[in-house]
């Protein structure tokens, strides 16, 4: 027998000021995993996604991350993310979504600092992680006493766990000053559902559209209007799954006067029409 004893005063690095509740837990799989989620928010939620398998591409507050195997994803609060599988390669992930976490030094529903990287690499914890994501989503499932209050104590541990992460040395993202293209990412972010086109959106910030673009597509990866169609059509896959509103409402919420435009639009980017990706994705 080998006895363990735990060392004293070993702390967090993470100083909790409210604890954080359980919302949701999500295992991605096979054809679930091979739909692309395009760019979404959670503003009332922190969300963290473990990938146990695979590989795929995920952009998280504008920036571009090869992710693999053994990665956390970091979602704080408001931070826009695109989600996408590498069809070679079969990818199974965990999502953990929970509310009301607040750290000292940071808003609530906030994990990581705004500078910081969203993207970890599990290394020595990765057994440690995966067992606790299978542990919280088996037991979400169970209908038995005191499987709530399992999962909230899961929940810190984990978060706690992720703290050990944040505690390495990590690179840090550029502080940001103004940048052309990044103002106008958050001008769309936040006016997405408006009639918007190049011209338009040039005008409010009194550049030619040329001018306008070539700056967007530096600082961002992707033209202004393929970034709006994928903002639009992230929005519409929120509420197709979240919501019981009719295709022809999502695509007046989002921005399109005609759901036709909508309809092609959503099949050119997630590969199916409104109608059956609901079905597909609720069906799991």
């Amino acid at each position: 027998m080998i006895q363990r004893f735990l060392k004293p005063g070993a702390r967090s690095p993470l100083a909790v000021e409210r604890t954080a509740e359980l919302l949701y837990m999500c295992k991605v799989e096979g054809n679930q995993a091979a739909l692309p989620r395009t760019m979404h928010r959670h503003d009332d939620c922190t969300e963290i996604v473990f990938i146990c398998e695979g590989q795929g591409t995920h952009i998280i507050g504008g920036r571009e991350y090869r992710t693999r195997g053994g990665d956390l994803l970091i979602y704080n609060s408001g931070t826009l993310h695109d989600e996408s599988a590498s069809t070679e390669a079969h990818m199974i992930a965990y999502c953990c979504g929970f509310r009301g976490l607040k750290l000292r030094g940071l808003p609530a529903n906030h994990l990581v600092p705004e500078q910081g990287c969203p993207v970890l690499a599990s290394g020595e914890q990765h057994a440690a992680l995966a067992s606790l994501f299978e542990l919280l989503y088996d037991q979400v499932g169970v209908a038995q006493s005191g499987a709530a209050e399992t999962c909230h104590h899961l929940l810190q541990a984990l978060i706690l766990l992720v703290g050990r992460l944040l505690e390495r040395p990590e690179p840090r993202l550029d502080a940001p000053g103004y940048d052309l293209g990044r103002e106008v990412r958050h001008y769309l972010d936040e006016r997405y559902a408006e009639a918007l086109d190049l011209q338009v959106i040039a005008q409010r910030f009194k550049v030619s559209p040329y001018h306008l673009a070539h700056r967007f597509k530096a600082a961002i990866g992707c033209s202004p209007i393929h970034y709006l169609i994928r903002r639009r059509i992230g929005e519409a896959q929120s509420l197709l799954i979240n919501t019981e509103l009719s295709v022809t409402e999502i695509a007046e919420r989002v921005g399109y006067r005609r759901p036709s435009y909508f309809t092609t639009a959503f099949k050119r980017v997630v590969g199916m029409t409104p109608g059956r990706y609901r079905r597909c994705y609720l069906s799991g």
